[in-house]
Parts: C-alpha cells; sequence; structure tokens
C-alpha cells in the first residue's frame, strides 16, 4: 500500500506537467473507445491543476517560517491563470505559480511605489512556477519595483555593497542562473559581476521584463527525484531569500536615503493631520449654538459655571469613560487591556500594538545541532569527503565535496545543487551510509533517449 504524502508536499507527478500542455497535445481519446476499457479514468487539466495549486499553497505556507526567520514578512499570494498572464506580460503560456511578496505592512512603508500599480510588479518577490516542461524557483525583479530597482542600482555603485552581493553570487549553487524574461541568454549566477547585474537591469528596463534570479529543474529530473525536490526547492528558496534580503529594499537595507526623506514627509504629514483636525474642533464650536446660562448669582460665579459646562461638554462621556478602567457586574473594577491607557494613548487615541520583530537566525527551520555520532572532527575534509553542513538554508544536510579553493571554501554537492560553503561551516559526517544523488547536469538512468 502506498504511503500518503504529508501534509504540505509536492510530490510532482507527469500528470501534474502534463496538466500545463497545450489543450491540442493534450487530446485524449474517447473514453467510450475500446483501447481505454480497463484503464483508469485520469482528472481533466482543469481539475488537475486546481488540486496542484491546493498542495502548492500548502507547501509555501511551510516555507513561510523559514523565511521569517529570516526577518523577511512575506504574504503567500497564489493567482489563477488569468492574474498571472495579465501581471507577467511575458508571451501567453499556461503556468501554475506561488509568489512571496512583501505583507501589507511592508508595502505600506516602501518608497516610490504607485498606489495603482499591481503589486506583484511594484515589489520583488520570490516565486516557484511549474508548466508543462519545468519547475523553477526564482526572485525577480520588475522595472516597476522602483525602490527595489534603485536600491540595487545603489548597492552596485558602492564598493562595500557590491562586495557583499559578489560575495552572495560567487556562493550561489552551480546549477543557478540570472538573465531577463522573454531574453534566452541565462548565464550561471555565480559568474555574474557588476557589469553584468547593470546590464541585466538596462535590458530588463528597455523590454519591461523583470530581472530573474533562480534555479530550473527539468521535468525528466523533478519526475526522477520527486521524493527530494520538495526539500530541495525550499533550501533553494531559501538561498534566493539570502539575495532577497541584500536586493530589495528595507528600513535596514537603505542605500538610497529614503527613509530619513519618508521620515520627513510621515511627520510633515502628521502635523498636517493635527492642524486639520485643530481646525475641525474650532468649526464644530463655532457651529453650535449656544444657549444662554441662567444662574443665580455674581457674574463670576455664572462665568466659572459656563466654564464648567463647556469643558464637560468637550470631554463627552466616551472620554470620561475610557479615562476609568469598566466596572464588573460585581462592582470590582476591571485592568484595562494592554496597550490602553496612559501608556497606551496618544492624545487620547488608541495606539494600535507594535508590530512584533521576527527572528533574524540564519538557521534553517527545525535543525538542530549534530550530534557527536554523526560528526567527526578528526577527519580531514578533503575531496570526496562526506560533510553535514552546520549553518545557513542547509543546514543539516549531508553532501559530498567535489573541490576545495584557496579562499577557504568547498563546493559540496547536496542532491541535485552543489553549493559553495565555508570550512567554517561544515564538518566531517560519519554517516557514510548515504548514497549521493545524482546531478542536474547528468541525464537519469532510466530516461529515454530522444
Amino acid at each position: 500500500m502506498k504511503a500518503a504524502a504529508p501534509e504540505g508536499a509536492l510530490r510532482l507527478s507527469s500528470a501534474d506537467f502534463d496538466a500545463f500542455l497545450d489543450s491540442g497535445a493534450t487530446a485524449r481519446p474517447s473514453r467510450r473507445h475500446p483501447s481505454n476499457e480497463g484503464r483508469p479514468v485520469e482528472a481533466p487539466p482543469a481539475a488537475q491543476r486546481r488540486a496542484l495549486r491546493e498542495r502548492i499553497h500548502a507547501w509555501a505556507r511551510g516555507v513561510v517560517p523559514r523565511l521569517e526567520q529570516l526577518g523577511i514578512a512575506v504574504e503567500v499570494v497564489v493567482p489563477d491563470e488569468v492574474e498571472q498572464h495579465l501581471s507577467s506580460r511575458a508571451p501567453r503560456a499556461i503556468a501554475q505559480r506561488v509568489i512571496f511578496v512583501r505583507d501589507d505592512f511592508g508595502r505600506s512603508g516602501v518608497p516610490r511605489t504607485v498606489p495603482d500599480v499591481d503589486p506583484l510588479r511594484a515589489h520583488a518577490y520570490l516565486a516557484l512556477t511549474i508548466d508543462s516542461v519545468h519547475v523553477e524557483v526564482s526572485l525577480e525583479l520588475c522595472p516597476e519595483a522602483e525602490a527595489d530597482v534603485k536600491n540595487l542600482r545603489a548597492r552596485l555603485g558602492d564598493p562595500t555593497g557590491l562586495l557583499e552581493l559578489t560575495t552572495l553570487f560567487e556562493t550561489l549553487p552551480q546549477e543557478f542562473a540570472i538573465g531577463v524574461i522573454g531574453v534566452p541568454s541565462f548565464p550561471r549566477a555565480e559568474l555574474a559581476a557588476a557589469d553584468d547585474v547593470r546590464a541585466l537591469l538596462d535590458d530588463s528596463e528597455r523590454n519591461r521584463r523583470p530581472l530573474w534570479l533562480g534555479w530550473s529543474v527539468k521535468r525528466e529530473i523533478a519526475l526522477h527525484h520527486s521524493s527530494e525536490l520538495d526539500e530541495q526547492l525550499a533550501d533553494a528558496l531559501v538561498v534566493l531569500a539570502h539575495a532577497y534580503k541584500l536586493i530589495a529594499w528595507a528600513p535596514d537595507n537603505d542605500l538610497i536615503a529614503a527613509g530619513r526623506r519618508g521620515a520627513w514627509r510621515a511627520g510633515r504629514a502628521r502635523a498636517e493631520e493635527r492642524r486639520e483636525r485643530g481646525r475641525e474642533e474650532r468649526r464644530k464650536r463655532r457651529s453650535v449654538r449656544k444657549g444662554p446660562v441662567r444662574i443665580e448669582g455674581t457674574r463670576r460665579e455664572r462665568e466659572d459655571a459656563r466654564r464648567l459646562l463647556s469643558l464637560a461638554e468637550r470631554e463627552g462621556p466616551s472620554r470620561r469613560g475610557a479615562a476609568e478602567p469598566p466596572v464588573s457586574r460585581g462592582g470590582a473594577r476591571e485592568e484595562a487591556p494592554e496597550g490602553f491607557g496612559e501608556r497606551g494613548r496618544e492624545g487620547g487615541r488608541p495606539v494600535p500594538a507594535r508590530r512584533p520583530i521576527l527572528q533574524t537566525t540564519l538557521r534553517a527551520r527545525g535543525a538542530r545541532p549534530a550530534l557527536a555520532g554523526e560528526v567527526d572532527p578528526t577527519i580531514p575534509i578533503e575531496k570526496g569527503t562526506r560533510v553535514r553542513v552546520l549553518a545557513g538554508p542547509f543546514a543539516n544536510k549531508v553532501g559530498v565535496v567535489q573541490e576545495l579553493d584557496h579562499k577557504g571554501r568547498a563546493r559540496v554537492r547536496l542532491g541535485l545543487l552543489a553549493a559553495t560553503l565555508d570550512l567554517k561551516d561544515i564538518v566531517a559526517s560519519a554517516d557514510g551510509s548515504r548514497p549521493m544523488l545524482a546531478s542536474s547536469h547528468r541525464r537519469p538512468r532510466n530516461a529515454r533517449s530522444r
């Protein structure tokens, strides 16, 4: 009996890829034909795509906690086929995507964004895409994402920022590529220099197509390694998230000094709002018709009574009730909820709770420290050594060293990916029973030649 797939698993099959073929290419013989008797009835392409969309959404929700550990707050968007075609501006092709874009809180603070622009094009985002021939994970930067594009150009012009970016590119897996969607040339990302990235940004602006950085897996390779592909795609997306943190604009990654200008504009707007609120209150007081207050006594007593009456009307029952804690049915006063009262109010208005600070650890979600029996620090690391990764997006993964360089780094084969890791982040593994997976550059053994 076949075990059920765990929740959040993609487990891609040939039917998932066939669901995105052209309607003419997927024409099937009639079910009433004698040759179809005894065969299981396959789901129509539309139903298969709907089922795959649900699985992709569940897989994406499982990746979100790993992105939050990097300090990236995202919103998962699974657009339908029509929305994808209208927002991508790419040649019409049937595909399914899941997009990790800034959440509402993050989008509201990004400068230089037009409100009526599609959020999927006005912000840099991470994505997973599947069609009839491949599945891919990518970091995409559209020309409409003005703040992110300018932030990347500023990093290319700053020596320190450029060094961080090129160092990151050098450590990317060798299967990662960079280019512009719609342009056939996609060189390896680890070899990209500053001039190459500038040329790609100019090409993206000229063609109005997104800049693409990611990993594409062909259909045959994906089906051959379907059991390991889910975890490999998630790890690759976390690797791209490190590039996202360097490229995308953020208050802690503001290379265009937009934060100071934005704070000045926000303070100016708040001051104007306070002035407008004061003018509105004065207009209301002038519009209220004050009747004569007939109180016996001297002139000073009548003025004091009128002053107390206007003060009570100005405060109103809502403010007096908010200043005192509510009274329960038993007569005891209840404590005010946290975030309200003297410390939670500003000018008599409730102040919303602050956004929780996300963790910024780089260790993968669910990763545990390697046990003493799983690693052997006494074994020297050399070509062919089986090692275990200690930190980073591939934490706790086991791979084989392919080569060492003079910079204190090693290229380690981790399933379908060959990543460049620092020697301090890997240790020789005592587990020698795990077989090495095939490379994505080699044809699987059971694949038929065309």
